[in-house]
Parts: C-alpha cells; sequence; structure tokens
C-alpha cells in the first residue's frame, strides 16, 4: 500500500472535526492534540525506519497536509525525545475520547501498511495498541477500520497479499497457535508420536516421561505424596530434526493428562520477544506468555535471547520470562530450542533458567535412508510417487549432503525443499510432452527430475 490519497484522506478525514471538539469540550490545545498523532506516527514509522522508505513519505505527506512546519514539528518531535521511554500510557487524549482513538488506529494501522506488509513487530504493536485503545465492547470499530483500510488498496499489492492482510486484520495474532479444538486421548497421542520417521531416542524419552507422570497420578489418587517435577523441556538439535512437531504432540499429550487445560502450542523465537526500545521488549513477551497460557510456548532457538554483550532487550525477554514460569507454574509449560551448545550457554546463562529446565531431549540428525522416508509421506500425501531409479538417485543425493556434515544442514527441512525442486523438474519435463500426458505420468517422479536440486 502507497500513500495514495485515498489512503490520506480516510485517515484525515475527521481529524479536524474531532480535534475541535476536543478543544472546545476539554479544553485542549492544537499541540496536546497534534502531540499524541505524531507520537504514534513516531512509534510506527520508528520500527522500521532504515527499510521503509513507503513510511518516511507517508509521514511526510501527513505533516504536508496538516501544514505542520518546521518549527512546530521540531517542537512536537523534541517533546517525544524527552520521553525516559515509549509507551502507550502517554497516549492520554486518545484513551478518554473513542473518536480520536478511531482516527490514531487509523493511522497506525495506514502506516504499518505502507510495506504491503504486517512485520512481526507491527502486528504486536497493533494487538497492543488496539487492545489499549479500545474497550472489548469497542473492538468491533477497530476492525471496521482495518477492513476499509485494505478495502483502500489501490492495486499497489497482489490479490494474495491483500488477502494476506485481510486474514491479520481478522485475526492480530504475532505468535503461530496450534489449537487442538478435538482433544485427542493419550492413545492417540503417543500414537502420533510412533508414525514420526526415526526419532527413537527421543520418543523413547517422551514416553518415559509419560509413564512417570501417570504413575505420579495414580500416587496422588492413593493419597500418596508425589515428586515435583518441572514440565519445562530443553530440545536440542539442529534445524529440521522435528522439535517443533514434537513439542505440538507433547501439548495434545499435557492435555491429555490432565495437566494443562488447553493443550496448545503457542510457537515464536526472539523477534516475537524481543522488542526495539525500552519497554517493547515487556509488552512483546507478556503477550506471547499470555497467548501461551494453559498450554505450551515453544521458543525456538531460544539461545538468540542471550548475548555476553549485556546491552540487549533479550536479557529483559529473559527475565520477564523467568518471573513467570515461578507465578504461573501449573499453567504454563516452557519449551527452549536450538543447537545443544548454544542451549546450554543460554540456561546457564540465568540461575533462574537452570532450576526450571532439567528435561533435555536431544534430536540426532536423519540418517539417509530416514530422509528417503521422509521424502516418501510427502510424496504420498501429494498423489506422488518415486520410481525405484529416481530413489536409488536421491538416496546417493542425501548421503552426499549428510557426508558434507555441514551445521546448516536442514534434515526435514532440505528433504521438504528438494521435494518442492523435484516437482517443479518434473512440472518442465513434463510440459515437453504436453499434448500426450497420462495420469501416471503426472504422479510418477522420474529419475531425471532429481537434478539441480
Amino acid at each position: 500500500m502507497k500513500s495514495n490519497q485515498p489512503v490520506l484522506d480516510f485517515c484525515l478525514a475527521e481529524y479536524r472535526s474531532v480535534k475541535a471538539d476536543l478543544i472546545k469540550e476539554h479544553k485542549l490545545s492544537d499541540f496536546d492534540i497534534d502531540y499524541e498523532l505524531r507520537y504514534v506516527l513516531f512509534l510506527f514509522s520508528a520500527m522500521s525506519t532504515e527499510r521503509s522508505p513507503y513510511r518516511l513519505n507517508f509521514l511526510k505527506k501527513i505533516k504536508n497536509v496538516l501544514d505542520w512546519s518546521v518549527t512546530y514539528e521540531h517542537l512536537l518531535v523534541g517533546k517525544i525525545e524527552k520521553q525516559p521511554s515509549y509507551q502507550l500510557s502517554d497516549i492520554k487524549i486518545a484513551k478518554k475520547s473513542l473518536p480520536f482513538s478511531e482516527i490514531l488506529y487509523k493511522f497506525a494501522y495506514c502506516m504499518a501498511l505502507q510495506d504491503n506488509h504486517l512485520s512481526s513487530d507491527d502486528i504486536f504493536f497493533l494487538n497492543n495498541f488496539r487492545d489499549y485503545l479500545f474497550a472489548p465492547s469497542n473492538l468491533e470499530r477497530a476492525y471496521n477500520i482495518e477492513t476499509e483500510v485494505v478495502k483502500l488498496d489501490d492495486g499497489a499489492t497482489s490479490n494474495l497479499d491483500r488477502e494476506k492482510i485481510k486474514e491479520k486484520a481478522n485475526n492480530i495474532s504475532s505468535v503461530k497457535v496450534n489449537d487442538h479444538k478435538k482433544s485427542p486421548s493419550l492413545k492417540e497421542c503417543l500414537a502420533s508420536l510412533e508414525e514420526l520417521t526415526g526419532l527413537n531416542s527421543v520418543k523413547e524419552e517422551v514416553k518415559k516421561l509419560v509413564s512417570f507422570l501417570e504413575i505420579q497420578k495414580m500416587r496422588e489418587g492413593h493419597g500418596l505424596s508425589v515428586s515435583a517435577q518441572t514440565l519445562h523441556m530443553v530440545f536440542t538439535g539442529a534445524p529440521g530434526t522435528g522439535k517443533t512437531t514434537v513439542a505440538r504432540i507433547v501439548a495434545k499429550i499435557y492435555k491429555a493428562l490432565g495437566i494443562l487445560k488447553k493443550g496448545h502450542l503457542v510457537e515464536t523465537d526472539r523477534s516475537g520477544l524481543v522488542g526495539q526500545y525500552v519497554g517493547h521488549t515487556d509488552i512483546k513477551t507478556t503477550d506471547v506468555i499470555n497467548a501461551a497460557m494453559g498450554g505450551i510456548l515453544f521458543i525456538d532457538e531460544a539461545y538468540s535471547l542471550y548475548k555476553k554483550s549485556g546491552n540487549d532487550f533479550g536479557k529483559e525477554a529473559i527475565d520477564t520470562l523467568v518471573k513467570r514460569l515461578e507465578d504461573d507454574r501449573g499453567r504454563l509449560v516452557v519449551i527452549v530450542a536450538g543447537y545443544k551448545r548454544e542451549m546450554d550457554d543460554f540456561i546457564n546463562s540465568n540461575p533462574g533458567l537452570r532450576s526450571r529446565f532439567n528435561t533435555y531431549i536431544n534430536f540426532e540428525n536423519f540418517k539417509s535412508q530416514e530422509l528417503i522416508d521422509i521424502f516418501k509421506r510427502l510424496c504420498k500425501n501429494g498423489d506422488y510417487v518415486l520410481t525405484s531409479k529416481a530413489e536409488i538417485k536421491l538416496l546417493k543425493l542425501f548421503k552426499k549432503e549428510i557426508e558434507k556434515k555441514s551445521a546448516d544442514f536442514g534434515n526435514g527441512r532440505f528433504v521438504r525443499n528438494t521435494f518442492e525442486k523435484i516437482l517443479r523438474n518434473q512440472a518442465m519435463r513434463l510440459l515437453a510432452i504436453k499434448n500426450d500426458i497420462s495420469k501416471k505420468d503426472f504422479i510418477d517422479l522420474m529419475e531425471q527430475d532429481i537434478i539441480n536440486t
């Protein structure tokens, strides 16, 4: 979305009239009201200044339309820069005026969409901003604004982009939530675990934990004491080894055992927890944790929160997390994941983490035949068949990749990427015979398709 005139008109349509009403009814000054607008524009443009000339251009056009002089702009920005920290609570006028709240939200949402997409920071901030400005009974007004903004798109974004934006407008969330509406039984959960390719040691560790928890529950039923057991876990291993998949299953298992009320999984990483200015990180981390209450919070590459330099907002995220682990025992389970050495450093960086994470499960890299099994499962799900000659060639490819011992080898992700490349190769091959393609041709992945992967 570029800063076209309809977007500007939409944002500014009622600004002057609402401003006049506020001045008359509450004896406010022009500067007081303009300051809150400039403050919101500052927050949303500052998030993305270096990579977004569109936001800066949008800001420039707003200032021109409102006829803010250089001196006046300097005064507004000067007041903002004097703030010790940038908090939503500094927005006081809009908090008491619904019409002004709607205007500020219009500006914020249009500013955020200048890049044609909503970043994770944008989504978190919009979520917080919306909830701060609007009471639950008025949230529908915010949703209507989001819908209207998308309609104003002049075609700069593709239909696909607009659909994605509409989807986020209807449900703004910066975390990925896997919510299990139909709760599977413990037996079904364990069956799902067994169906996974490889991961034998992981399966064994999870089953041991389940057995322990079941026995503790039985002991409690007999009035016997039960051992205190932290349910938080550390998953170590390279990318693509199934850590997230197993975490989803563990969430279902805890629900089936009655340990967690909801049993959903909330996935995030550093970008979903760490903010860009003082006070932002606590807001973001708190929101993610709140979304995970009654379920599992899965933090991928959690070690990236810890930096030895000390001047990093990641420490604030860790401190907030540790406090909530203590305050919300029994209602929240956290699984942190990443490479083993880095995760050891991360856990040892804070005594609070060290005392609460004592269950480690290591995910080994897949063997070449296991990668073939994963590939065949993708084929089955997509109505494809890997021919015997193609399988021999693909197995050699997987062995070669494993022998490289590259630190960034993606395991399951590498298989998925390879699968997609092979499908494109097959499509190119079939287009050469497009006048005589049989159903079997569409299904079979041939030896000649295993190229440039």
